[in-house]
């Protein structure tokens, strides 16, 4: 379709669109005016949802087309989309989104979703949707007025018998047009009552790589690709003989033995009286989609594995440098200008060492490579011991840094003290490297809360604070500041690590800050006491 004729249909079309980015809804909003006159918009899933049933009250009608953002703080796109469809399972739905999880698309697509535009959206991409979905509102407006005339023609047939007959030939050419537009456009293949194979179109045997012969009569398990359990087809042919439409993804091997996907509609064909004649399935090939998202998942991966090796390779050599440069100030002494270099050399190295680890630790949490470790550990120990690995640091920025522990702390807890400590000392290390050399503070408190059974540990300091649209980023592998004339040093990796770590342990963090003022860090662990 022309662009001129496709945006003189969508003018009159009504639209909702959803996006909790500012930034993203402005340049959507602009794309879309493009296209349509009538642009309701809204800033997250649950405003999204009051608009969508407000509108369709007012109107009784809904709207045409819903834009949906996936991952959105309050209601994402994909619970957005339950609920809609919910509420009118006939919604066409475009889902916008970044994230090229495997598991996050399969689920989309078992949902009844499969129009996805990815972030940034563009122009090309907008326009190859919307001729798919005004294709479709176009058919269902024929169908709809199908409809109508045939409820004319029932209310005239008494009278108008022969003039019926000729109507029904019409009917009868067009369900023939539209069995042919199915059979060169869908895999359809049906079954009898025991999942004998009795009909398949040409597509099914294209994509099966067996002949019409071959399929005529054998099971429908002859492109099982024993990937599911039988549990799985259990449960599919309990709902298909129990009178219901069943729709998924699967993953079928052909006769050569390659994997191959198809979404599919599966239905019961019944008689006047209800009963199961045969099943209907009519799929869509999603080969190409799925090994896309695999590949990109490898990718990824490979990606992921490359990071961990280097960063593996590089602790020899790390090592050799933390070892020689403990050891050279005994034989500088007096040698004032290579003391201090033989401490930047420590001191770098040590900064290298902890950036190769953080690596080596985002590497295991991606791959959920990291086993918890529950023991029962000494409270005022560990957290004191915690604190003093830092307090050379501190010393040399002369900041003012104390350790509060609560005198109601129990003398021993159970839970795994080697990463909650790790999380603890990400903040403290934080917290120097952001804090001022003159007039500085830093307070390290913990506590623990009887009523929840939670290890409370709180890093406040009087740094240089970050502003309110950056609190969120930090948690991210992302520098708040990212030239390369930063006053501060470091990787951006600390604060992501330690938010992953928190996940894993069940813990959450919390951060009240104030730019110029300082902030304060607050995380949980739920812990028992011994």
């Amino acid at each position: 379709m022309e662009l001129t004729a496709l945006k003189e249909f969508t003018k009159n079309l009504n639209i909702l669109y959803v996006e909790d980015s500012l930034t993203a809804r402005n340049i959507g909003l602009r794309m879309l005016n493009g296209f349509f006159k009538n642009v309701d918009a809204a800033t997250d899933g649950k405003e999204a949802f009051s608009l969508y049933k407000a509108y369709y009250e007012e109107n009784n009608k809904f709207y045409d087309i819903v834009f949906s953002d996936l991952e959105m703080p309050i209601m994402n796109g994909e619970e957005l989309s339950h609920l809609i469809l919910n509420f009118n399972i006939e919604q066409e739905i475009v889902i916008i989104s970044g994230v090229k999880d495997f598991n996050t698309v399969v689920k989309l697509i078992n949902l009844g979703l499969k129009k996805f535009i990815p972030k940034p959206m563009e122009e090309a991409t907008l326009v190859e949707i919307l001729e798919s979905i005004v294709a479709s509102i176009r058919k269902k407006k024929i169908v709809e007025l199908d409809k109508e005339e045939l409820e004319e023609y029932n209310r005239v047939l008494k009278d108008r018998e022969e003039e019926n007959q000729k109507l029904l030939a019409i009917k009868v050419k067009e369900l023939e047009e539209f069995h042919y537009a199915l059979e060169v456009s869908a895999i359809v293949f049906k079954t009898d009552l025991q999942g004998t194979i009795t009909y398949a179109n040409e597509k099914f045997c294209d994509i099966s790589g067996y002949s019409l012969s071959e399929l005529i009569g054998s099971k429908v398990s002859i492109i099982n690709s024993g990937i599911r359990p039988k549990a799985y087809y259990k449960k599919l042919w309990n709902k298909i003989t129990n009178n219901e439409i069943y729709k998924g993804l699967f993953e079928n091997r052909n006769k050569e033995g390659y994997l191959y996907y198809m979404e599919s509609t599966i239905s019961p064909i019944v008689n006047k009286d209800d009963e199961i004649l045969e099943f209907i399935s009519v799929s869509h090939d999603m080969t190409q989609l799925m090994n896309s998202l695999e590949a990109q998942k490898e990718a990824e991966k490979s990606k992921q594995d490359f990071f961990t090796n280097i960063s593996h390779e590089m602790r020899t050599p790390l090592n050799s440098i933390l070892s020689f440069s403990a050891l050279l100030p005994k034989y500088l002494e007096g040698n004032e200008k290579a003391l201090k270099m033989v401490d930047v050399i420590a001191q770098t190295g040590d900064d290298l060492s902890k950036l190769v680890e953080s690596i080596i630790d985002i590497g295991k949490l991606n791959s959920d490579n990291i086993i918890i470790n529950n023991t029962v550990f000494d409270t005022n120990k560990e957290f004191t011991k915690c604190f003093n690995l830092y307090q050379d640091k501190a010393d040399e920025k002369s900041i003012d840094y104390k350790l509060k522990i609560d005198q109601y702390l129990p003398v021993s807890l159970i839970g795994d003290i080697q990463r909650i400590t790790q999380v603890i000392g990400i903040l403290i290390d934080n917290s120097i490297k952001f804090t001022a050399d003159e007039n500085c503070k830093i307070l390290v408190s913990v506590l623990y809360d009887d009523a929840s059974n939670k290890l409370i540990c709180e890093v406040k300091d009087n740094g240089i604070g970050i502003p309110k649209e950056d609190q969120e980023k930090i948690f991210e592998i992302k520098q708040i500041d990212g030239s390369l004339t930063r006053s501060h040093e470091g990787a951006g990796l600390g604060l992501h690590v330690a938010s992953k770590l928190l996940k894993l342990l069940k813990g959450n963090i919390s951060l009240k800050s104030i730019p110029g003022k300082g902030s304060l860090f607050s995380v949980e662990f739920p812990l028992e006491q011994n």
